[in-house]
């Protein structure tokens, strides 16, 4: 069985809401699926 991975990470500073630390990492896991497999994009 393969198995792939994708992740978006983002860094937390004290000025961020939760929704913008989200925002941010599902943007980034949406450039890392659009580079392929197996990538992380941070944000």
């Amino acid at each position: 069985m393969a198995l792939t991975i994708s992740l978006g990470v983002a860094q937390y500073n004290s000025q961020d809401s939760a929704d913008s630390i989200l925002e941010r990492a599902d943007k980034a896991l949406y450039k890392a699926k659009s580079q392929g497999r197996n990538c992380v994009a941070v944000a």
